[in-house]
């Protein structure tokens, strides 16, 4: 299984996580796109698994604080971060791990399957909201349109299902046919069912960072209705554990008090 590429990144471990830390994230109502939700869900999860404190804040901008337009932006201390792979390197700097106690075979297929869900539900997701034409017209032009006036309101979605068309063709996805994208998905939420098996969590008797990646993007597929031809929560549904597994860790990461 192939992994991806890991971000090289130095933070000053000497120094404690930020307690002022803010998660800065677009209009939920209006704006957030079923990728950025997954996105967004899984770096919630990571930090409250980690016990790490931090604020969320909803901003019209929040794409444009990154470099890379990136959501969700994390803001602690001195560092600007909108990546999760960067906060899981944040995090380690302050000591604060939850693949640690894992063995060097362990961590490796745990980044092999964290890199099978971006790959395959991430691209399937892109390739959903800017892609179909009936989700594109429906929801991703006017969510992505909605900070600006004409003529940049359709001007923007424009520019950014161009670049997201190159990419997914970069990567063979752009010529594929729903039925093929459906198949993807299907086979991944397998190995991943699979992988979880009986247990509660995917590796050990601990969260760890695929759990909180499965979480995000699985809850969200769940959730999320787009079109009857890109119904991936009756996908999820399929594998029972899976379904569990998102029931389970909403109640104990999101329920009141948590």
């Amino acid at each position: 299984m192939a992994t991806t590429p890991q971000l090289d990144l130095t933070f000053n471990s000497k120094d404690p996580w930020s307690s002022d830390t803010v998660m800065i994230i677009p209009l939920e109502s209006s704006q957030v796109l079923m990728p950025e939700s997954a996105s967004i869900l899984s770096i919630h999860a990571f930090l409250k698994m980690c016990k790490l404190p931090y604020t969320v804040r909803e901003m019209l901008n929040a794409s444009s604080i990154a470099g890379n337009g990136k959501v969700p932006v994390l803001k602690s201390g001195p560092y600007v971060l909108s990546e999760l792979e960067s906060i899981i390197q944040l995090a380690a700097a302050k000591s604060v791990s939850l693949s640690a106690n894992l063995g060097l075979t362990e961590k490796a297929d745990l980044r092999a399957y964290m890199s099978l869900i971006h790959i395959v539900l991430g691209n399937a997701m892109l390739y959903a909201v800017w892609l179909d034409e009936f989700v594109y017209r429906n929801i991703t032009i006017h969510r992505v349109g909605s900070p600006f006036n004409f003529p940049l309101k359709y001007l923007v979605p424009w520019i950014q299902r161009r670049r997201t068309r190159a990419q997914l063709k970069g990567l063979k996805w752009a010529e594929r046919k729903p039925e093929e994208v459906k198949r993807e998905v299907e086979t991944c939420l397998v190995s991943l069912s699979e992988r979880l098996g009986d247990g509660e969590y995917f590796f050990g008797t601990g969260p760890t960072e695929l759990d909180a990646v499965a979480f995000g993007y699985l809850f969200t597929m769940i959730t999320t209705t787009l079109s009857p031809e890109h119904n991936f929560g009756q996908l999820v549904k399929q594998q029972v554990n899976l379904v569990r597994f998102c029931q389970r860790l909403e109640k104990e990461l999101f329920s009141s008090g948590n």
